[in-house]
């Protein structure tokens, strides 16, 4: 039975505490590899807030996994009209894809893209 673990950033921090390891993966010997990113990219905005690639600002002083949402984008319901969407074929969603199938390529494959 393939199993694969992923941890909030503080049960991560426990675990590669206890393990003395910050490679999880070597560890937990996950069979599965996750390609792309699987929280999306974010731009540090600082005091803990980060803006998503469609623009919205999360609030992580409290959870600093995903946080809340500051300000909902859309303020009323609409037909999605004006509305920019990330570019799907944008690099930042591949780029690490060689290093890790050379690295890990023995694996599952699963591939994110928010």
């Amino acid at each position: 039975m393939p199993w694969s673990f992923s941890f909030t950033i503080e049960a991560r921090d426990k675990l590669v505490q206890h393990f003395g390891a910050s490679d999880l993966d070597s560890v937990l010997r996950n069979h599965l590899l996750e390609l792309g990113n699987a929280v999306g990219f974010f731009e540090d905005l600082g005091d803990d807030r980060f803006r998503d690639v469609f623009g919205v600002v999360w609030d992580r002083s409290i959870d600093k996994d995903i946080g809340n949402v500051e300000k909902p984008q859309l303020e009323e319901p609409n037909n999605l009209a004006g509305c920019e969407f990330p570019d799907p074929e944008d690099d930042r969603f591949f780029a690490d894809i060689p290093e890790k199938k050379e690295k890990q390529g023995d694996l599952f494959r699963g591939f994110s893209i928010v």
